[in-house]
């Protein structure tokens, strides 16, 4: 089961609370008793592997050895 994290209307504080995706209960404040609505949770992010570092996208520099000699 998900959990979802609600927020007071009224006071704002959250509650977590665990329910089906497709249950929509009316969840009650703890501390003022009005109702609560559902909340975006807050989601981190992790990169993982090659391509999230700004010397990844750079083109590489390459220096061609020309034979200049001055005779």
């Amino acid at each position: 089961m998900p959990m979802y994290r609600y927020i007071c209307k009224n006071c704002g504080t959250e509650k977590v609370e665990l329910h089906g995706i497709n249950e929509n209960p009316e969840i009650i404040c703890d501390a003022c008793g009005n109702e609560m609505e559902k909340a975006i949770g807050r989601v981190g992010i992790v990169f993982k592997g090659s391509g999230f570092y700004i010397t990844d996208s750079r083109k590489t520099t390459t220096t061609s050895s020309k034979n200049t000699s001055n005779k």
